[in-house]
């Protein structure tokens, strides 16, 4: 039985990128855990939004939505309000789907994990991204360790001591499992966690004979901008 859980990366079908139509998309295609990128406006409030922008730093969240600010940032909210961690915290309340909050600046993380608490959303939401200190602060938050988007020539001949060193250092940093770029995966890290208690997550996978290698490979989630496929993989696995 595969139990591997499927990601919708956030804009996994027609809808831009990190917006409460894509959010949504995610949850009618069926995934099970739906992720979002997560910054601060001028004022503190969380958004939905990947890239970095000068107007984040200068600008309110009142006014960042203003039509002609929102579409400087990025054509694709000419059509599209942008969207606040808090709807996507309420919006999915009730539904119990698990999300991947990936923070992408320091500032972010307080405003994050106040939602978290204000929506008692502990259970479903795991943190990717920027987690600086959050195991301390908040142990009761539950944190995935990035790993390393490249490893060296010697990292890939001594991929052991790597994944040894990786799991280790999740252990004593309070993470509950790993987040990983699907490139940097093999078997020995996935057992290695596995054998301490850790997940296993892998990103961005698209293709099916790499969805298969990792479906086999049992990692906890799979992270795509795919999901029909990805669910119809795992549906035929579970039928052999």
């Amino acid at each position: 039985m595969c139990n591997t859980l499927v990601a919708a990366h956030t804009g996994c079908g027609v809808y831009p990128d990190n917006t409460m139509a894509s959010f949504d998309e995610g949850i009618q295609l069926g995934a099970d855990i739906v992720e979002v990128d997560v910054r601060v406006s001028r004022d503190g409030i969380a958004i939905l939004l990947h890239d970095d922008s000068p107007y984040l730093h200068t600008h309110t969240f009142e006014q960042l939505n203003n039509p002609v600010i929102r579409s400087l940032i990025d054509p694709m909210y000419r059509d599209h309000e942008i969207a606040t961690l808090e709807q996507v915290l309420q919006f999915s309340d009730s539904l119990g789907i698990k999300l991947n909050l990936d923070i992408k600046s320091v500032d972010a993380i307080d405003p994050t994990v106040r939602l978290i608490y204000q929506f008692e959303a502990q259970k479903r939401v795991f943190i990717t991204g920027c987690s600086d200190n959050i195991t301390v602060r908040y142990p009761d938050i539950q944190v995935m360790l990035n790993t390393p988007d490249d490893l060296s020539m010697e990292q890939m001949e001594r991929y052991g001591d790597f994944a040894e060193a990786i799991c280790s250092e999740a252990l004593q940093g309070g993470y509950v499992g790993l987040n990983m770029n699907g490139f940097t995966c093999l078997p020995p890290i996935v057992i290695r966690a596995h054998a301490a208690g850790l997940m296993v997550w892998v990103y961005t996978v698209n293709f099916r004979p790499a969805m298969e290698w990792f479906l086999r490979m049992h990692v906890d989630a799979i992270t795509t901008r795919e999901p029909n496929d990805l669910i119809a993989l795992k549906n035929e696995l579970n039928k052999l």
